[in-house]
């Protein structure tokens, strides 16, 4: 364990490797505590960092060969009923960038899905649609290998009746986000975004590719798994009582 994404955790390695054989699976935190039998927070905490494993795969990979493009979004505006004006401007689905590497019959050789707005797309001076040229550009420059252009990776057009692999995938991403944990806010949405694509793409070594992940990643706080990520719209709370609005004037 020392070294690793593991080190410096009191759970016990044999459920370390039970939680790791368990995310094949892509389940929740709650149903992992059950199953492993450790606390909420501890279940939560282990599969943050077998995602951030995940995630320093992802990034040493970059998509190689014919690339495909597809621009979507993720999420709802929540509780457009509730808040100020100015909460709910920042409630808007999180635009998404989905690229993918297929080989000749179709099937995924590597497969990316980047939040426009998380923490490895664009920074937070280049916010923009998923389906633009600027967050097409930004993809490629980041997570194709070569420097590719973007006029030369194929661009799908984003909709429900899409028929393409990259469309499928999509759709599975956004049914497994919604059944598995009832969705996922902005601030953690890329780590289960990688998961996803990570399960997908090493279909038949999925096991080894993940023990492998958790043997060469560096060990990771849960301060550095919880703190605040770059990239990410902030909640504005509009409403405000007057007598605490008094109270901070007099302060």
């Amino acid at each position: 364990m020392a070294g690793t994404v593991l080190a410096g955790s009191r759970t016990p390695l044999t459920k370390w490797f039970h939680a790791i054989y368990l995310m094949q699976l892509g389940i929740s935190a709650k149903l992992l505590a059950e199953l492993i039998q450790v606390t909420y927070k501890t279940a939560w905490l282990i599969n943050q960092k077998l995602r951030h494993a995940i995630g320093q795969w992802d990034r040493d990979r970059p998509l190689e060969g014919a690339v495909q493009l597809l621009g979507e979004f993720y999420g709802y505006e929540y509780h457009r009923q509730l808040g100020s004006p100015n909460a709910q401007q920042t409630l808007k689905p999180q635009p998404v960038v989905v690229g993918a590497a297929l080989d000749e019959s179709d099937q995924f050789v590597h497969l990316k899905m980047k939040a426009v707005d998380g923490p490895e797309g664009n920074d937070t001076t280049r916010r923009g649609l998923a389906d633009g040229e600027e967050a097409a550009e930004r993809f490629v420059q980041r997570h194709v290998a070569g420097g590719l252009a973007a006029g030369h990776a194929k661009k799908l057009e984003r909709g429900h009746r899409g028929r393409s692999p990259l469309h499928f995938a999509w759709r599975e991403a956004v049914k497994w986000l919604s059944w598995t944990f009832g969705g996922i806010g902005p601030k953690h949405l890329q780590a289960y975004l990688n998961e996803f694509c990570f399960r997908l793409t090493c279909r038949g070594a999925l096991l080894a590719e993940l023990i492998g992940c958790c043997g060469t990643t560096s060990r990771i706080t849960y301060r550095g798994l919880v703190g605040p990520r770059s990239g990410i719209r902030p909640l504005k709370w509009g409403y405000m009582r007057p007598a605490q609005q008094q109270g901070r004037r007099a302060i």
